[in-house]
């Protein structure tokens, strides 16, 4: 505490029935300079419920589903806590055991955010990620519970904190790239796939992969076209007139895309 100037605010908080004391204030220490762009050492994250994340290296980080570990047991302590009168100590007791259940959950959450993130963050100089849209996801109610649990939003912030900490670089693609439709051998676009189909197969050039690795590949490709790291294989213009990003060899993409049964005549 006597190291720290320049005090600009003190607040004092109460969580679960233990206060803690939060200190803001300036500090000397400079941010480390920027590492140059790269190619040979950069990754793209694609962020998914069945799995947390999946590396373009081929590292699938498995989602914790903290939700679901501690959720017999914080339903256990709700009921209990509605058969309690209102207004009587052993209701405030209740109260206070759920509280620390939910701060548990909290904390865990959190430690794993940090630990992820900080390893992504030192491992690599350019981290390539999706601008995901979690308001307009969080809209769906069947995936809204195991959205709000594996915290999209959390981790992205924590990325880009720690990648300005260790002076690495971020790169954001836009949320409507096709990163998961799109073969990232041929480029061929799959308008049929689900959200149920986890294995990638591409009716051009027979790739079969798994959905989240080959998203994460594209990403990653993206990514490096955006910063000039990586040559787009058309003009902007051809780009423009294909209605496509011209990341793949769309010419023949177009044949495919229209459905025409002539595509392997015309290839």
């Amino acid at each position: 505490l006597s190291e720290i100037k320049n005090i600009k605010q003190i607040i004092i908080t109460k969580d679960a029935g233990d206060y803690y004391c939060s200190i803001t204030y300036e500090a000397d220490d400079e941010l480390p300079e920027k590492k140059a762009l790269s190619e040979e050492n950069s990754v793209g994250i694609d962020m998914g419920l069945e799995k947390f994340a999946t590396l373009s290296n081929g590292t699938a980080i498995e989602n914790p589903r903290f939700i679901k570990k501690l959720e017999k047991r914080t339903k256990k302590l709700q009921k209990q806590l509605s058969r309690k009168q209102k207004g009587s100590n052993n209701r405030k007791k209740q109260v206070l055991k759920l509280q620390r259940k939910y701060r548990k959950l909290r904390n865990m959450r959190n430690d794993f955010l940090d630990k992820v993130s900080t390893a992504i963050a030192k491992q690599y100089d350019t981290i390539i990620m999706e601008d995901l849209n979690v308001q307009g996801m969080m809209q769906n109610k069947h995936i809204a519970k195991s959205i709000d649990d594996v915290s999209f939003y959390a981790f992205k912030q924590k990325v880009e904190w720690k990648a300005e900490k260790y002076g690495k670089i971020i790169i954001e693609i836009g949320r409507f790239d096709p990163s998961s439709k799109l073969c990232s051998r041929c480029g061929n676009i799959k308008q049929d796939l689900k959200l149920s189909d986890r294995i990638y197969h591409c009716g051009v050039c027979g790739l079969t992969i798994d959905r989240d690795y080959n998203a994460s590949k594209n990403i990653r490709k993206m990514g490096l076209i955006k910063v000039g790291l990586v040559q787009s294989e058309y003009t902007p213009v051809e780009i423009a007139t294909s209605g496509l990003h011209g990341i793949y060899p769309y010419r023949q993409m177009s044949v495919y895309e229209s459905g025409s049964s002539d595509a392997s005549a015309e290839e």
